[in-house]
């Protein structure tokens, strides 16, 4: 048996892949960027051309294999964490049909009057786990697509998750998907970790043209000669079924057992509990039930999870507008932006002087208005410094977060120590942050590469090269280092997420209506 397994993250605005030991030790990696696709002339829509992000993940693979300096004819196999709730279509010859819509594109909000009309919005989230009016409801892109693009529509012969087609760029012998996918994608019964024939015949769907949901780590493939030369991985190595990408990072932070809790923070964000039953929202559908772990022989497990649109694009957002001179110092003297920001960020006040910031650039999660939602910077005086807004926008995706876990402990759930992943996680200051602003212990991992990870030992798993999910997990998820709340900044924290809850519901009953 070999010694490395290869996790790769085909990510929103990038790709990267690692390359792991058995102990999940990240013995080399490499990033790759590709865009998404905007229109001027179409607010909220946003497509990505797989032209442009296959070669980047060949690509990525490949420099992965080189800079880790492995003999590639030691990789076991090679594991997929995918976006998720992207549409693609495909012709019968597997081709791409256009663009794929991205998860990020809210086209679908239009539809959901129509929607309504055919099922109620608890019926909905009582089958999907999913709340019809969430912006990014992807069931809502479909029937926009039946309404506006018709022949296209039917001229489809698959419609396919990330996983499916990407894994059919790697080498699988088909069409498969696995059960987080679907979830995602608004199609699966969620209870059962597959899809609904209701929500198919409901809304005008052809199960026929869905790939076959497998188990999370289903050997689907071996790399060909010719798929061997594009990534370096060896001839015959082992292409395996992964995850969403959600669910690879959550699984890649050890999230397997009744309670465990991940917050993921990049440019999606969300809090999971690992539930061994599907626990719904009984007020407003604002957390999402979705399958987390399908294993043929367990565990088979949900994550109850709060999402964040915009997340840490809402940082993002600020650096690439209100921050144009740390990037043009970045280009110059090579330093981070970001640590620059942080910088300033340090010198402003927990509570940044007042300053309120609604993160919802993407739309708000949950409730009936949440779609119509806009991001806000309020509370600013003529004292306001650029410190206090800085620091405004990281505590308001912090305060969004503190919103979902609230939720999440009325609906029943125990919160357990919360592990972190994503951007966020690289920031000393952000982490201590949300420690201190949840009042709840917060660990970063040995790797912030948990995407890859969690889908390298989806692969382990599926191959044999780990017993099951709890060993894989037990033998290569390592903490690194756990920030304790302060509880002396409990008050002030308190008094400025009342004041985010405060800004919202105004907001709501105004210009969100």
């Amino acid at each position: 048996m070999g010694h490395y397994l290869v996790g790769l993250d085909e990510g929103t605005t990038g790709c990267k892949t690692c390359v792991f030991d058995l102990a999940g030790n990240l013995i080399g990696s490499d990033y790759r960027e590709y865009s998404c696709v905007y229109f001027p002339d179409k607010p909220g829509f946003v497509e990505q051309s797989d032209a442009e992000i296959t070669p980047a993940l060949y690509a990525s693979v490949k420099a992965a294999i080189a800079k880790s300096g492995v003999d590639a004819s030691e990789i076991i196999a090679i594991g997929l964490s995918s976006q998720g709730a992207v549409i693609g279509l495909v012709d019968d010859q597997g081709q791409a049909i256009g663009n794929f819509i991205s998860w990020q594109d809210v086209r679908g909000v239009s539809m959901f009057g129509q929607m309504e009309q055919l099922m109620t919005p608890r019926q909905f989230y009582d089958i999907t786990g999913w709340d019809m009016h969430h912006p990014l409801n992807p069931v809502a892109k479909h029937v926009w697509l039946q309404k506006h693009e018709p022949d296209l529509y039917e001229r489809a012969a698959r419609f396919v998750t990330n996983q499916e087609f990407f894994l059919h760029q790697f080498g699988a012998d088909g069409w498969f998907s696995d059960s987080s996918s679907i979830c995602r994608e608004g199609l699966a019964q969620a209870d059962v970790h597959d899809y609904s024939p209701t929500i198919f015949e409901v809304f005008g769907m052809d199960p026929s043209k869905r790939g076959e949901r497998v188990p999370h780590g289903t050997v689907v493939g071996q790399i060909t000669p010719t798929l061997a030369e594009l990534t370096g991985l060896p001839v015959g190595c082992a292409v395996c079924v992964g995850a969403m990408d959600q669910d690879c990072s959550s699984y890649g932070c050890g999230l397997i057992r009744q309670g465990d809790t991940t917050i993921v923070m990049g440019t999606f964000g969300a809090c999971y509990i690992c539930s061994d039953q599907p626990i719904r929202d009984p007020e407003d559908s604002m957390l999402m039930v979705k399958s987390h772990t399908y294993f043929e022989h367990g565990p088979n497990t949900w994550t109850i999870e709060g999402s964040s649109p915009a997340s840490a694009s809402s940082y993002r957002w600020f650096r690439d507008n209100l921050a144009q001179l740390e990037v043009a110092a970045g280009r110059s003297t090579g330093l981070d932006p970001y640590d620059m920001i942080n910088a300033q960020i340090a010198r402003s006040t927990p509570g940044a002087n007042g300053v309120t910031f609604l993160p919802f650039l993407q739309g708000r999660a949950g409730g009936t208005v949440g779609p119509n939602a806009k991001a806000t910077l309020a509370g600013m005086r003529m004292s306001t410094s650029r410190d206090d807004m800085a620091r405004a926008v990281m505590e308001g995706i912090c305060y969004e977060q503190k919103e979902v876990l609230l939720a999440q402990s009325k609906s029943g759930l125990k919160v357990g120590d919360i592990r972190l992943t994503g951007g966020a996680a690289k920031s000393p200051l952000w982490v201590q942050m949300q420690a201190d602003i949840y009042q709840r212990p917060v660990t970063v991992l040995s790797t912030t590469e948990n995407g890859c990870l969690g889908a390298a030992l989806f692969a382990g798993v599926g191959t044999g090269t780990y017993k099951d999910a709890y060993e894989a997990v037990d033998n290569a998820v390592q903490m690194a280092t756990t920030y304790e709340p302060d509880p002396k900044l409990a008050g002030p924290y308190e008094e400025a997420y009342e004041r985010f809850e405060g800004a919202y519901q105004g907001l709501t009953s105004t210009i969100y209506a």
